[in-house]
């Protein structure tokens, strides 16, 4: 009896070119469906109205209207998914500060920054990523310090921030933050369109430009630039690591990683545990020699 030593069909099937096809049939099904469930949702919308018009043009009133709404809440979605990340933020705080994390928090991280400054932009995610994994023992505050050589675009842009946070609140404002270093070209190219950033965070246009134009807020960053100037710090990113608990307080400067900032914080810890004992020490009553 004669062996039969063909393949099977679906091994040939299985083939390079085969798999290839597949592939791109996959992408292409899955690019219909989007564009599908699009047209779908914007359907949906025309159904809930009457569907008796009166013309052609009230039709096509009715797509865009539709099709306005479909945009909008997309938008207003997105909007929602960049807050998200920074839901540890408060939304107000006090004496008009920028705080992420606890405002009780016994350890802050006070950040001299620049939203034009690659190494700021580096450094931006490892504040956040200390106080979210802190469980409230540490917070992040943010201080202006755009740098001469980045002007006028990394000022423009601390006042920008501060004109978001006026109408948004907090929360807004370090979302604000990270939209502009994402944007952002970097050593003071700046970015194109700074409403369009706001306006994308569901800051009133015409409210923001108002508030950019009336320079309110400039006297408030040159003060963040004065105080860091006063602490010697001429560059950035500049962070100080401060126990709220003792007013001791030690500078790291510069792009760090998380490890120095932890090691900051564990030595002003380590500190005060030492002068707590201290003080225990001299304060205990003293034992009778004479027993």
């Amino acid at each position: 009896m004669q062996t039969d030593t063909r393949k099977p069909y679906f091994t040939s099937f299985a083939s390079p070119f085969n798999v290839i096809i597949l592939t791109i049939g996959i992408v292409f099904t899955a690019l219909l469906g989007w564009q599908y469930f699009k047209l779908d949702q914007i359907s949906k919308s025309l159904t809930n109205q009457s569907m008796a018009f009166k013309d052609e043009a009230e039709f096509n009133a009715a797509v865009a209207k539709a099709f306005n709404k479909f945009v909008d809440d997309k938008k207003k979605a997105l909007t929602q998914e960049k807050l998200q990340k920074y839901t540890a933020a408060p939304s107000t705080v006090a004496n008009g500060k920028h705080i992420y994390g606890s405002t009780d928090a016994r350890f802050t991280l006070v950040e001299f920054s620049d939203m034009e400054c690659p190494f700021c932009k580096r450094f931006h995610d490892t504040p956040k990523q200390i106080v979210d994994a802190s469980k409230g023992n540490v917070n992040w505050q943010w201080m202006h310090l755009p740098l001469g050589f980045h002007n006028p675009a990394a000022k423009d842009e601390a006042i920008a921030s501060e004109c978001v946070a006026e109408e948004l609140g907090n929360r807004a404002f370090w979302a604000f933050l990270g939209d502009v270093f994402s944007l952002s070209r970097g050593n003071g190219q700046g970015v194109a369109n700074l409403s369009e950033v706001a306006t994308d965070l569901g800051a009133d246009k015409a409210k923001f430009l108002e508030c950019i134009s009336s320079g309110r807020f400039e006297d408030k960053v040159n003060e963040h630039v004065q105080k860091a100037q006063s602490q010697g710090i001429g560059g950035t990113p500049a962070t100080v690591v401060v126990d709220n608990q003792t007013g001791k307080f030690q500078l790291v400067s510069g792009a760090q990683p998380a490890q120095a900032l932890m090691a900051a914080i564990g030595k002003l810890k380590a500190e005060a545990e030492e002068t707590a004992e201290d003080q225990n020490s001299s304060t205990a009553p003293q034992q009778d020699p004479k027993g």
